[in-house]
């Protein structure tokens, strides 16, 4: 079975593409078969891979798909590819702001993605990332958080995103219906962080005090270069002299070695 990630938070603007994007290229690059898959009808990461309107299915008709029994298509028509990074990637676009009605008429309405990705067809990716929208308490997340074998929580260093953890948490257990949670984390990650400042540097000790190794060691730091790399369409881990895209491999093998 796949390794299926969740990257979420309840608190938007935190680097939540930016992390799927870039953790989902350097796993690529060390060799892991990655499919990335856009859950958020804003449809940046769809965006920042390239993705233009091209009459083929997106995530919503494959959900739409799901729901209905009506398999009209095979799941490799959903997925493109983006040569720049060799990834695998099913894009998202406004229509998905729709499906939660759809989601809602399913009468196993929290399992339409596991019923999804669970299929063998999938088998193939060691990794599937998915890249949540902001709520944490809509359909959609519910399906993402029920299908996925971990939960990574990018966290913004600053107060706000601090506070969004134990809530998401919270949501993650009452999903998975248990008790202890830290086998379904893959890892908190911090980010934007500002070694200078002390509300960057008391976010990420107050974490790793809460929540120990369950906190990455490496933070991803505040810089120009990660707004700039979404106008470029292209990660930073491919960037050698990236000093985002440097935090970001050392997290890579961070996962590796706990997925070992």
């Amino acid at each position: 079975m796949s390794n299926i990630i969740s990257v979420s938070l309840e608190k938007g603007g935190v680097g939540k593409t930016t992390t799927v994007l870039n953790i989902g290229a350097g796993l690529r690059q060390v060799g892991q078969n990655v499919l990335l898959v856009d859950l958020d009808q804003q449809s940046h990461l769809s965006r920042w891979l390239g993705f233009e309107t091209d009459g083929r299915p997106t995530i919503s008709e494959l959900i739409y798909q799901e729901v209905s029994h009506i398999h009209s298509n095979g799941y490799e028509d959903f997925i493109r590819h983006n040569q720049k990074e060799d990834i695998d990637f099913i894009p998202a676009n406004k229509m998905l702001g729709g499906i939660y009605a759809i989601l809602g008429a399913d009468g196993e309405s929290n399992t339409v993605l596991s019923r999804i990705f669970f299929n063998d067809f999938f088998k193939k990716y060691d990794y599937i990332l998915f890249d949540c929208p902001t709520a944490v308490d809509n359909l959609l997340v519910s399906n993402a958080l029920q299908c996925s074998t971990k939960l990574l929580l990018p966290v913004q260093a600053e107060l706000l995103a601090y506070e969004s953890v134990p809530a998401m948490l919270q949501r993650f257990m009452a999903i998975k219906k248990v008790k202890n949670i830290e086998p379904y984390i893959q890892g908190m990650l911090v980010t934007m962080f500002n070694g200078r400042t002390n509300m960057s540097n008391d976010v990420f000790n107050t974490l790793k005090e809460s929540y120990g190794d369950l906190v990455f060691d490496t933070p991803i730091p505040m810089l120009q270069e990660a707004r700039n790399s979404t106008e470029t369409r292209s990660s930073l881990v491919s960037r050698k002299s990236s000093k985002v895209g440097q935090a970001y491999v050392a997290v890579i093998k961070e996962i590796l070695r706990r997925d070992a």
